[in-house]
């Protein structure tokens, strides 16, 4: 039996990313009172998408950049700017799994949160290949 990529593997890959493309810190889980500038990253979907070959799973992964409080939109356009730099390099996957496709679905939102901190949420899609079908 072949094992699917566990969500906690995806998202360590994805906040190494982040992180190191961007020198921000990136959570899986944002503790209370959380200073911005940092980013949030969370899974929201993950679906079969098997070919005749291989075993593979479609994760669907939201990003979430959060920035400083003020009115002015410079400071989240350069988080966002700054984890799509980052994103262009492929995430690292355990030994054993094969990142066939990351993909960069753009911005879903940008809005002004009550705290009034900039918070745009970005949809990104995985496509990890976790074994081989044979005859």
């Amino acid at each position: 039996m072949y094992t699917q990529l566990s969500f906690n593997d995806l998202l360590l890959a994805i906040k190494k990313r982040i992180e190191d493309g961007t020198g921000t810190i990136c959570y899986d889980a944002v503790p209370k009172d959380a200073a911005s500038p940092f980013y949030f990253a969370e899974i929201i979907q993950s679906r079969p998408a098997d070919t005749k070959t291989m075993y593979r799973m479609v994760y669907q992964v939201w990003v979430h950049s959060i920035a400083e409080p003020g009115a002015s939109s410079v400071q989240i356009n350069d988080l966002i700017k700054g984890m799509e730099e980052a994103m262009t390099d492929e995430i690292v996957l355990p030994e054993g799994y094969e990142l066939i496709m990351q993909t960069n679905m753009g911005v879903q939102t940008i809005k002004t949160d009550e705290t009034n901190e900039k918070h745009a949420v970005s949809l990104y899609q995985f496509t990890v290949c976790y074994g081989f079908k044979c005859k």
